[in-house]
């Protein structure tokens, strides 16, 4: 073999994995008679994160990606809270032959319409094969390679070929591809040519069969971001780095082996054929985990995942494709927030009624706990029914026994003693069973006073009656002396 033959051959192994066909066909076979284009004639414009390369001739073409590839690098970085590093070179190549000048392999591959390179950091869109595509479509293809970078940086380069197509694919906005794709996944799904997911390991079984394996990797991406959340997903692209394989990372992401999630995605996908490919969670935020803490009634940290989901919905381009989802989402968003709020409100009002029964303040208490059963009623929350009504238990004692000294004191007044003695030993009792040391004290304090009453009344009473019989007998006394005079 020739030296020459040779370093061809390195330079298209080298090249193979950089390569992915698109289910979007080219568009435009004309005008491809224009030669490749030279290094030295490559333009260039620079943004906040990319650095955009364009030939001659192409200025508004790199202008009117200038004006939204930042705001998807913003995008996908919010969605996985991974800021891959910048600047990413953008190139535009001008013709099909151009791109196949440096890239020997395309000719094999059909429908390429964008690839994206990890280790140089690049996103190449060939612009005859996006001619015809929708501004919508244009700009998936950027979201589309960009999230192949970011799921590259999280998984350490190791998450396989058809998870990556996956989730670069669930990225994208929706666009009537989407409804052929699904279409396509039906059949293959009634004709049995569905792929195991331990295809997705291999390349040439998710490229040579691109038009079923784009739709089903979308499909079980869908599946594992909706039926479980986006977090874990995103924890299997991490453990990803770290494990043998996808086999690995999926038990330890989900906690379920793989042939369970895998059984499982079969049976939930008449229902995603039906109307559920319809639904994205990173489109319409997903608010699962807000649901699931007010649910649990963790309503502080429910307050703290929506208002992290409300800002990342308020920054939504008005005139993109998922501002009509984004506001139903931002509106249920606002209402769930209300709900957390008043949750926190119900939590509140129960801890200032305990903390009230702590001070031995049972008339306030008692109104505490009205309301935290009034506010947690409006929340259907009845797993503070139990402790409410405890609390609500010992006011009432409390305030009984309150009543107990003040009928205790008016019969003090009146004189009726014994009566006063036994609401006071009551009201005693009831502040020993409420462990209010302080006011039980008071209570025998006051029986104790109540005793001495009644001893001093009736030392009194003796006193007047020996003084009677001393005055009777002086007065029978003083009268026979005065008979005898």
């Amino acid at each position: 073999m020739c030296p020459s033959c040779g370093l061809l051959l390195v330079l298209l192994l080298f090249l193979l994995p950089f390569f992915r066909p698109s289910p979007v066909a080219a568009q435009d076979e004309g005008g491809s008679e224009a030669p490749p284009v030279r290094s030295e004639d490559w333009r260039e414009r620079t943004t906040a994160h990319f650095i955009i390369l364009y030939a001659a001739g192409y200025e508004a073409t790199a202008e009117q990606y200038a004006g939204f590839v930042d705001r998807i690098y913003e995008e996908v970085a919010t969605i996985f809270a991974h800021q891959t590093s910048t600047p990413i070179t953008l190139r535009l190549y001008p013709t099909e032959e151009s791109y196949a000048a440096v890239n020997p392999l395309a000719p094999d591959l059909p429908g390429i319409v964008a690839h994206a390179d990890f280790r140089r950091r690049e996103v190449a869109v060939i612009l005859p094969v996006t001619a015809q595509q929708t501004p919508t479509e244009v700009q998936n293809n950027v979201r589309h390679e960009l999230t192949h970078i970011v799921a590259a940086d999280l998984s350490g380069n190791r998450l396989n070929t058809g998870f990556q197509e996956g989730i670069a694919q669930y990225v994208e906005e929706y666009t009537p591809v989407l409804e052929r794709k699904v279409a396509t996944l039906s059949r293959a799904r009634e004709q049995g040519t569905l792929l195991a997911w331990d295809d997705f390991d291999d390349r040439d079984k998710v490229y040579g069969k691109a038009d079923v394996s784009y739709p089903q990797t979308l499909s079980v991406v869908a599946f594992l971001i909706q039926q479980y959340d986006f977090a874990a997903f995103r924890d299997f692209l991490t453990l990803s780095a770290q494990s043998s394989g996808y086999r690995s990372a999926l038990e330890q992401a989900y906690g379920k082996s793989p042939a369970d999630l895998e059984a499982a995605w079969r049976r939930w996908l008449p229902a995603y054929l039906d109307e559920d490919y319809r639904h994205n969670a990173l489109v319409s935020y997903d608010l699962s985990k807000a649901r699931q803490l007010l649910d649990l009634g963790r309503y502080a940290e429910a307050q703290t995942e929506l208002e992290q989901a409300i800002d990342w919905l308020q920054t939504e381009e008005p005139s993109s494709a998922r501002s009509e989802q984004s506001a139903a989402t931002l509106a249920e968003a606002q209402q769930l927030l209300e709900r957390s709020k008043a949750g926190q409100q119900a939590e509140n009002l129960a801890i200032e009624a305990r903390t009230a029964l702590q001070h031995a303040e049972y008339a306030r208490a008692s109104q505490l706990v009205a309301l935290a059963r009034a506010a947690y009623t409006t929340l259907g929350d009845t797993r503070q029914d139990a402790i409410l009504a405890a609390y609500a238990e010992r006011a009432g004692r409390g305030l009984r026994a309150q009543e107990y000294l003040v009928q205790a004191d008016d019969m003090a007044r009146n004189l009726k003693l014994p009566e006063a003695r036994t609401a006071s030993d009551a009201a005693a009792a009831e502040f020993a069973v409420l462990g209010d040391q302080v006011r039980m004290d008071q209570a025998l304090s006051f029986r104790r006073s109540l005793d001495n009453r009644q001893q001093l009344i009736g030392t009194v009473l003796v006193a007047l009656g020996i003084m009677g019989v001393l005055f009777s007998l002086w007065g029978r006394w003083f009268l026979r002396e005065e008979e005898a005079w």
